[in-house]
């Protein structure tokens, strides 16, 4: 089976292999695409690393690339959210019918899975010598991510690893490694940071603050009031009144919460890595 392996640009269905693209002919290195179960791959993950089937494509040259494919999905989702990034809708704005577009991927779920992999972008560059400070922005770049393209929470995680989040991931668990910890514990550690970005992100989406909804509209303004309202008194006739204390607290209704909850869970879990290294 002919195939091509990128290393940031992708293959058109059916086109050939660049010259001097494939890897390299040393013996020692790891066996190539050819010597695994491709038939037992998602293509999605083959595609993500630049893999594509090479053979089976008659016609025309395709007008267009995988490239302004995926930035078209990229765009709509950027926009109005990942549903926005349907088939339809991406082919419209390329400029070509729906079932074109299988020219260039296999489906919806293989253009996401692309479409999120470029829009994680480059991980950032950490600071040197402290893992603690290294890991802090990390989270933060990651955290900054989600509030800036929240689709990426709605990405189904059917993928292992693509090029640009196993960058991210690759950085991170660099950084940690010279703790000494396990392979097993610096996993962990990832998913925890990466989990605690991902549901705070999440929350503040779902949630606006006070000034949001001030500057949301007065309808919206006024289905919150009442929501509180509702929730205070059903929560005290049913004695669950440590909740309604803690909802009621001044602190959750200023324009600027006293406490940042994305930064006193980082914290907290940061004191938790360190305290295990420690051990």
């Amino acid at each position: 089976m002919a195939s091509r392996i990128g290393t940031g640009g992708r293959a058109t269905r059916g086109s050939e292999p660049a010259a001097g693209s494939g890897p390299s002919a040393d013996p020692q290195a790891p066996a190539g695409p050819e010597a695994m179960d491709r038939a037992a791959l998602p293509t999605s993950l083959a595609a993500a690393w630049g893999v594509v089937d090479a053979e089976g494509s008659r016609g025309p040259k395709p007008a267009h690339s995988v490239e302004e494919i995926v930035a078209a999905a990229t765009e709509l989702a950027d926009a109005d959210g990942i549903a926005a990034a349907s088939l339809p809708k991406v082919a419209a704005r390329v400029g070509v019918t729906a079932n074109a577009l299988y020219r260039y991927v296999s489906s919806k779920d293989e253009l996401i899975v692309l479409a999120a992999d470029g829009a994680w972008g480059d991980p950032p560059t950490l600071p040197g010598g402290d893992w603690r400070a290294a890991a802090s922005a990390w989270s933060h770049r990651l955290f900054e991510r989600f509030l800036a393209r929240p689709w990426l929470l709605d990405v189904p995680t059917t993928v292992p690893l693509t090029p640009h989040n196993a960058a991210w991931l690759n950085a991170l668990i660099a950084a940690l490694a010279p703790t000494g910890m396990t392979s097993k514990e610096l996993l962990s550690c990832a998913y925890l940071l990466d989990s605690h970005a991902r549901y705070d992100a999440n929350l503040r989406r779902n949630i606006p603050t006070p000034a949001a909804l001030r500057g949301s509209g007065p309808e919206r303004q006024r289905t919150a009031n009442a929501v509180r309202s509702f929730l205070d008194l059903q929560l005290r006739s049913r004695g669950l009144n440590a909740v309604a204390d803690v909802m009621d607290d001044p602190a959750f209704l200023a324009d600027k919460p006293s406490m940042d909850g994305f930064e006193f869970g980082l914290a907290r879990i940061l004191d938790g890595i360190s305290a295990h290294v420690a051990r």
